[in-house]
């Protein structure tokens, strides 16, 4: 099993009022043949518009099976808290999940040399609730 720091940047949702940069750590394992299992769990500030942000935890795992050239593509399950929209109660979560390798992104992106992995996660509205998001994360290499 290889687990690696996860690191969460941004959240770019379908509707405004929320924000953008939302910092977070966790780890991210994978396994199985070909790597194709996904398990992570960490923290990161929540997307909530307010004075004081809120941090949230998440749980989740996952499969990649299939893939497009060098992306990955599957999705995740998982929990997750810290939304006032609930009063903070952990929630079950579902998104698709695509990754791309760090060797396939472009030379002059920069700290290449340090990412093993640049993550999309697409996260669908829950109506009259929460937006659609998009979130964008990367694990980092040792």
């Amino acid at each position: 099993m290889l687990c690696l720091p996860h690191i969460l940047a941004l959240a770019i949702h379908s509707q405004a009022g929320f924000n953008t940069a939302v910092p977070g750590l966790g780890a991210l394992c994978r396994h199985g043949a070909d790597d194709a299992w996904l398990l992570g769990a960490g923290a990161y500030a929540n997307s909530e518009r307010a004075v004081d942000r809120k941090v949230s935890q998440y749980l989740l795992a996952g499969a990649q099976p299939w893939s497009v050239g060098p992306v990955r593509l599957g999705a995740v399950v998982g929990l997750v808290n810290g939304y006032s929209y609930n009063s903070g109660r952990t929630l079950p979560m579902a998104a698709a999940i695509a990754s791309l390798p760090a060797t396939a992104l472009p030379a002059w992106v920069p700290g290449r040399s340090l990412v093993h992995e640049l993550h999309l996660v697409a996260i669908p509205p829950v109506q009259g609730v929460t937006p659609a998001v998009a979130q964008i994360s990367f694990t980092l290499k040792f």
